[in-house]
This record gives structure tokens, C-alpha cells and sequence, in this order.
């Protein structure tokens, strides 16, 4: 469902603070919109030989986060998601909020296929998941129990 893809210079981070990231960004997503936290994928992305620009000058402090997520979701909604997900970051890392960009594309439900299975519309979770064949329900509990408790 939703992926965030968290482009970070190389070597700035922690093991332990990717992880915070990637637990932050499920847990500020499953808060506005109401998905769960299992369906959050972060990737954290260190090539070091991607460099960033901006005005024709290196730009090699900044973190960006994409996250492609279903559309449907209030303005405010993605707002408060975007402003929680900077400061998290920002707090982890220690780097200053304005050096945290984040950019959200919103894609119709019909345009992603995740195990399978085209992706239902913002607020029918519960009946794509009812609808799972019972191996794939059984996996997908088991990312959900990592981190908290399990609920649809």
C-alpha cells in the first residue's frame, strides 16, 4: 500500500535510527489515514552515488521522503501527515525541520497491485483483507504483531 522511499545521504544514520524512521513513518500514516501500520513500506535509500541539487549546487544534507500513497484522503489529513513525519525525522536525526522535504503523489486505488491484489479505496481495508486468501492473511497479521497490537 503506501511506500515511502526516504532518500538519506550515505552513512549519516544509524541502524537504529532507520529503523525509528521507518517505525515513525508507519505509525504517522496508520494515525491519518486510518490503515495499518502493517501496510506501511519505508525504504531508506543511501546510494552513494546519487547526489542532489538544488540551484546547479550540491545539496547533500537534505533528506527527502516520497511517499506514493491511495488517493482519497483529505487535504488536512495529508497535510498533518507530512508536518508529523518532518518533525519525527527531525528529531531523530537532529537535523533542522527545513532540511526535510517531503513530497506525497497520491495514485487511484486501480493503479497499484500489492500480493496480488488491486488495491481498494481509502476506508475498505478490512473487506480487501477479508477477501485475502488465508496464507497471505496469516502473513500479513505477522507484520502487524511486530511492532503492536493487531486490529482490522
Amino acid at each position: 500500500m503506501p511506500t515511502y522511499v526516504c532518500s538519506i545521504p550515505p552513512n549519516t544514520l544509524t541502524d537504529e535510527q532507520k529503523t525509528q524512521i521507518a517505525v515513525a513513518i508507519g505509525t504517522r500514516h496508520s494515525e491519518a489515514t486510518g490503515a495499518h501500520p502493517f501496510f506501511v513500506q519505508v525504504e531508506i535509500d543511501e546510494n552513494p552515488g546519487r547526489t542532489r541539487y538544488l540551484g546547479g549546487s550540491p545539496a547533500n544534507a537534505h533528506i527527502w521522503i516520497r511517499g506514493d500513497i491511495r488517493s482519497g484522503r483529505p487535504d488536512e489529513a495529508r497535510q498533518q501527515l507530512m508536518l508529523s513525519i518532518m518533525r519525527d525525522v527531525a528529531s531523530i536525526t537532529g537535523l533542522k525541520e527545513r532540511d526535510i522535504w517531503i513530497y506525497l503523489c497520491n495514485l487511484a486505488p486501480i493503479d497499484m497491485v500489492e500480493y496480488g491484489h488491486v488495491l481498494p479505496p481509502p476506508g475498505e481495508e478490512g473487506l480487501w483483507f477479508e477477501n485475502l486468501p488465508n496464507e497471505l492473511k496469516t502473513y500479513l497479521m505477522g507484520l502487524g504483531v511486530q511492532r503492536q497490537n493487531f486490529s482490522l
